[in-house]
This record gives structure tokens, sequence and C-alpha cells, in this order.
């Protein structure tokens, strides 16, 4: 499973996103998603990854891709949910891969 933080690149607090949006923010629009059940604010999969999503402090949020082909696939799914959560808040995003994931 492959670990990631999602923050503003200038280290803001990320403004709200509410539940309600979570789907449109986080899923990536370029592929095909749909629901899963996994830990976390909001879960979805996309070809054979489950995707996990938590807003664990103000300023980041945390995701988590299991069973993606390649560590780029899940790479490349972690940059797409940042670049659509730093539209959505007007904010330029960057992301993370958690060390020992």
């Amino acid at each position: 499973m492959a670990g990631y933080m999602i923050r503003t690149a200038d280290g803001d607090d990320w403004p709200v996103v509410h539940r309600r949006d979570f789907e449109a923010v986080l899923r990536p629009r370029s592929r095909e998603c749909g629901a899963a059940e996994a830990e976390g604010d909001h879960a979805f999969r996309t070809g054979g990854a489950v995707v996990s999503a938590s807003w664990e402090l103000a300023d980041v949020w945390s995701v988590h891709v299991e069973g993606a082909a390649t560590p780029e696939e899940a790479d490349s799914i972690v940059a797409e949910m940042a670049r659509q959560l730093g539209e959505a808040a007007g904010e330029t995003a960057e992301y993370h891969r958690l060390i020992g994931d």
C-alpha cells in the first residue's frame, strides 16, 4: 500500500471541502472511478486500485492507494487528486509519498 500526504504548496491550511463535494474533488476526472469500502473520509476504486482519503488536519490530506499496478500508477492517481484539490480550493497543491510506502 502506498501512502501519501497532500498539502498546500505554501503550507497554509486547506479551506473546508464539504463532504458532499468529496466525489467531485477527490476522484480523478481522467479515470473511471466507482464506490469502494475502505477506512477514511472518502474511498473509491479506479482500475484495480482502492484509494482512501482522509482530512487528517486542516493542513493535510492523507491518501492511501492499495492495489495499483505500479508505483507510478499510484503516483499518477494522487497527483491528479492533488491538482483537483488545489483547483477547487484556489491553492497550489503538492503531494509527497510517505517513506517506507
